[in-house]
């Protein structure tokens, strides 16, 4: 969609207090180690910032079926 937000369909997880490790497709593991290499930071800030800085442009299509 050309709207400018992260569109991603609706589910239900509960939040953890702890670390959590999370596979990625080769693709976007490339994409960090990009941002790695042009960066000081460690791949885990990288992916944590990313994913925090980007969460108010991400838009639930809950009506979306999630297989």
């Amino acid at each position: 969609m050309s709207d400018g937000m992260i569109h991603i369909p609706a589910r239900k997880k509960h939040p953890v207090g702890e670390q959590m490790v999370v596979k990625l497709t080769p693709e976007a593991y490339n994409v960090l180690v990009d941002i790695y290499n042009e960066s000081c930071l460690s791949m885990k800030q990288i992916a944590s910032l990313l994913i925090v800085q980007s969460a108010d442009r991400v838009v639930y299509d809950k009506e979306d079926n999630c297989e």
